[in-house]
């Protein structure tokens, strides 16, 4: 019986084939590594804050940084009051890897003194504080002899709940990191931020959403 003729389609299909079988192998051992590296670095991180809030609630170092909220709340004389870390894992590459973690932490100090505000402007300043997470009691004050209302507002006593989307400011900033370097100097830098001291911690990677 005849032999088919050589099919040339055939053989570069073939050839085709075997090249991109190997391109995926090797992607998927670069994805491997890449993921391996991620994990151990966010388990260093969790490591890394576990002995830091640990310490310094043993510490309870003054913070030297005021919060401030428009012109009627001001945070001074706060100290480090305890901390803690979490973090959540996910099911990757049938194995379960650090999916995220997340550092908490409570600042002590004095109530900011009551204020006055006026009634029109009342609902606007109660809303400022609540998007801020603080606590407070507003009270009707009587009206004064021209019939304008007013309310007082007190704050609850220094207590501000932050987790590292609210470490200098009242508002989220979220940093960009490349994997390697998010090492232990950058971590102490952000140590260093959250206790209110000369910190490079927010120019060690670009705002999400902005280039270099």
């Amino acid at each position: 019986m005849a032999k088919a003729p050589r099919s040339f389609l055939l053989e570069q299909l073939r050839a085709q084939a075997d090249a991109v079988a190997t391109k995926r192998l090797q992607q998927l051992k670069l994805s491997r590594e890449l993921v391996d590296r991620l994990d151990r670095r966010l388990h260093a991180v969790f490591q890394y804050f576990d002995e830091a809030c640990k310490l310094l609630q043993v510490i309870t170092p003054p913070v030297e940084r005021e919060f401030v909220l428009g012109d009627f709340a001001r945070y001074e004389g706060l100290a480090f009051e305890r901390g803690n870390v979490m973090f959540r894992k996910q099911r990757l590459q049938e194995r379960d890897v650090y999916d995220y973690v997340v550092v908490y932490y409570n600042l002590t100090g004095p109530a900011p003194p009551p204020f006055r505000v006026g009634a029109r402007h009342a609902p606007e300043v109660e809303h400022a504080l609540n998007s801020a997470n603080i606590e407070f009691r507003s009270e009707t004050s009587p009206s004064n002899p021209g019939g304008t209302a007013s309310h007082i507002i007190r704050i609850a006593p220094g207590r501000i709940v932050v987790t590292l989307r609210n470490v200098d400011r009242f508002e989220p900033v979220i940093l960009d990191f490349q994997p390697e370097t998010l090492e232990t100097r950058a971590l102490d830098d952000l140590v260093n931020l959250m206790l209110g001291k000369p910190s490079q911690f927010l120019l060690r990677a670009p705002l999400r959403g902005f280039g270099r």
